[in-house]
């Protein structure tokens, strides 16, 4: 089974994302809508993949990046940008920490989903 963290300050975008994979029995889904409990929640849940915001409250999705890239075990696991910010600028940011893939809001479900199992290199369930 494979786990997927999203991190978003928008409780519909989570529940939005949340249900593309409710009836995929091989994919686990772990929601966090605030940004401040971002590393803990990733260091608990161990996700095989990061779905992140970059535009939240108190702490943004690029510090949030910034941490995990200096810790050797956080430093391992995929993040895909999902965000209304993706001018140039935030695209360039997003290669210097090695961002697997980047989706601008409003929210794309198809395209979300084809790269998610593209990223985590499963089949979608049929």
């Amino acid at each position: 089974m494979k786990r997927i963290l999203v991190i978003d300050d928008s409780e519909a975008n989570l529940l939005l994302i949340n249900s593309i994979f409710e009836d995929d029995p091989e994919i686990e889904v772990a929601l966090e809508n605030n940004s401040t409990r971002a590393l803990k929640t990733v260091r608990k849940q161990n996700p095989d993949l990061i779905l992140l915001d970059l535009m939240m409250p108190n702490i943004d999705g690029f510090q949030i990046l910034g941490e995990m890239r200096k810790d050797s075990f956080l430093d391992k696991i995929p993040v895909m940008i999902v965000s209304a910010r993706l001018d140039s600028e935030a695209k360039k940011e997003a290669k210097k920490y090695r961002v697997s893939d980047y989706i601008e809001k409003p929210l794309d479900l198809d395209l979300i989903e084809k790269k998610i199992y593209q990223i985590l290199n499963i089949r979608p369930v049929a």
